[in-house]
């Protein structure tokens, strides 16, 4: 029971952080989030498109197929994927924050989202490591 519910859990995170690197990946193309270019100065962007198709394709998909690996229950690999998806968020948040600095809740937040989906993901991984053994021994 509780390892079903911490697979609901981790897709939960995972599907969240999905939706919000792909929503920020287009707010940042369209110009709809609002966010100065002057922000990116002393970064090696003078725009947001390589930040946004990173923002989009590594975060947020990583964090997609890492939600698509728990939901078809690919065991281990579901606790793996979540958990490098989790790496990426707190990496690309790690990296945002040294090269723009800290300048908004969102980034606390998202590190954070990047931080459950870690503990999560090994919270899982036990579970499913303790059923497997309790399985093995019967």
């Amino acid at each position: 029971m509780i390892e079903k519910r911490l697979r609901v859990a981790v897709i939960v995170a995972d599907l969240f952080e999905a939706a919000s690197g792909i929503v920020g990946c287009v707010g940042l193309l369209m110009g709809f989030m609002n966010v100065p270019v002057s922000v990116l100065e002393g970064t090696p962007f003078a725009d947001f498109t390589v930040p946004a198709l990173i923002l989009g394709f590594v975060v947020g998909g990583s964090a997609l197929v890492a939600c698509a690996v728990t939901v078809y229950g690919l065991r281990p690999v579901d606790a793996v994927a979540s958990a490098a998806a989790g790496c990426i968020t707190v990496g690309w948040l790690t990296v945002e924050i040294a090269m723009i600095g800290l300048g908004s809740w969102a980034q606390v937040f998202w590190f954070g989202v990047g931080v459950a989906m870690i503990g999560l993901s090994a919270l899982l991984w036990r579970a499913e490591t303790s059923r497997r053994r309790l399985e093995l021994a019967a």
